[in-house]
């Protein structure tokens, strides 16, 4: 599957198609993606058309001013955006009109970028793997409205499944772009923590929330990655060069263990048999082994995203507890209980697991780790819980972020991709998780990898 950006692109420069005419095919297919999946809060078609037209006029005269000049790129509602409302999915924000765009939005709209057709739906205050609790509804899976989409960026993988968008962006702070990628069937990427500025967007948690693109291919994650972070990470020429060195296989880490393992048999076999199509016709070595520490990942994550959010929300918790989702309310206030002596021994785990992990990578020298990227298909949309790697009942919110929390307090980079499809249409995803700053590498696996269960 090639670019859907750079086609656009190239049709662009053609004339054969323009950003008005694409802008035109949203507008009426954008009812029916609404009807079916909830994905947006609010849309102004007037706007984007605006910001279309100004597109279409500078490739007329021959000034457009990039690859993604008239693209349009959606934006879950917690990126402030000028003038218009950003509710971050919750009655507490429903009238805030931030004064600037964020600055990821600021540089999506300098690279011409439309990104003013609406606001996507989300999991209130992206507090939630599952976009089901929202001011505005819950968003659906687009493959089958009684599923859920997953979350917190819910929308934003919806509008790019649904075909309607190439690219979105989302928030990733335990899974938040990668889960509703993978329950949706489409990429993700989580940089590494503090590659792209999260300036203007409204946190859940500073010390682990990440700004990440979602899109159909590796190949847009990279091109929309290189207009959001503070420099390009990405050579184009990646996307066109030998997928492979014969001289130096790729060398991949797959933790073993149960635990490791998807809970869906068949979601489990088919990532084992895309890990075989890798090996099988891709120069690569597997190595099974166990990760280090990640009961003390888990336990530190926990922490510092309840105490942070609950920080962030604690004048509202007071003054308009009732104006909340249930879920998340019950969430905060439980959160709001941990002591400063618990945080900062949090935050000290942290420091220290960051090192232990550089150090893991070097020891290894493995180009990346692999697994599921979620244990399951996506779950009916009122699933409270699902039984667990324990055997017993655990909440399906636990599930979800199994495989992708972990990355969060190390701040590695991680991206998801579908490398197989069941019988009713839902993908079985991989994450690629690379060593710190190692977006290319990832991304170069991850288009490998597309390419082989894609041929």
């Amino acid at each position: 599957m090639s670019s859907q950006i750079e086609r656009l692109h190239q049709n662009f420069l053609s004339g054969t198609d323009d950003p008005v005419a694409l802008l035109e095919r949203i507008h009426a297919s954008q009812p029916a993606v609404q009807s079916q999946t909830n994905a947006f809060v609010s849309v102004d078609f007037e706007r984007a058309r605006k910001t279309a037209e100004s597109s279409w006029d500078r490739f007329r005269k021959g000034q457009a001013r990039g690859i993604l000049d008239g693209i349009p790129v959606g934006l879950k509602d917690l990126f402030e955006t000028a003038g218009v409302p950003t509710t971050a999915g919750s009655k507490i924000l429903r009238d805030y009109r931030p004064v600037s765009d964020g600055v990821v939005v600021a540089r999506l709209r300098a690279a011409g970028a439309n990104v003013d057709i609406g606001k996507l739906n989300l999991h209130e205050f992206a507090f939630g793997p599952t976009s089901t609790s929202s001011y505005f509804g819950p968003v659906k899976n687009p493959v089958d409205s009684r599923k859920m989409s997953g979350g917190s960026s819910g929308g934003s993988a919806v509008v790019v499944a649904s075909g309607l968008f190439p690219a979105a962006l989302g928030t990733d702070t335990g899974g938040s772009v990668r889960i509703p990628a993978a329950l949706c069937g489409i990429a993700g990427l989580k940089p590494t923590y503090g590659r792209v500025s999260r300036e203007g967007v409204i946190p859940l948690s500073w010390t682990l929330d990440h700004v990440g693109p979602l899109a159909r291919t590796v190949e847009d994650l990279a091109l929309v990655l290189n207009v959001i972070a503070e420099q390009p990470v990405v050579s184009v020429e990646w996307m066109r060069s030998t997928p492979l060195d014969p001289s130096a296989p790729l060398r991949l880490f797959w933790p073993q263990g149960p635990q490791w393992q998807a809970l869906d048999a068949d979601l489990n076999g088919r990532f084992e048999w895309a890990v075989e199509q890798l090996v099988r016709r891709g120069r690569v070595e597997i190595v099974r082994g166990d990760l280090p520490d990640t009961e003390r990942v888990r336990a530190a994550q926990t922490v510092i995203i309840g105490a942070e959010a609950a920080n962030y929300h604690w004048r509202w918790l007071q003054e308009r507890p009732w104006d909340y989702q249930p879920d998340v309310r019950k969430r905060l206030v439980s959160r709001s209980s941990y002591l400063a002596v618990q945080y900062i021994e949090a935050l000290r785990a942290r420091t220290e697991l960051v090192q232990t992990y550089r150090a893991w990578f070097s020891a290894q020298a493995c180009d990346g780790i692999i697994m599921p990227s979620v244990p399951v298909y996506p779950p009916d949309l009122d699933t409270q819980t699902l039984t667990g790697y324990g055997g017993e009942a655990a909440d399906i919110r636990n599930i979800l972020v199994w495989f992708t929390s972990l990355f969060n307090l190390l701040g590695l980079p991680a991206a998801t991709i579908p490398v197989a499809v069941n019988a009713e249409g839902f993908s079985a995803n991989a994450q690629i998780v690379g060593d710190y700053w190692q977006e290319e590498k990832i991304l170069r696996i991850a288009k490998i990898w597309q390419d082989l269960v894609q041929a």
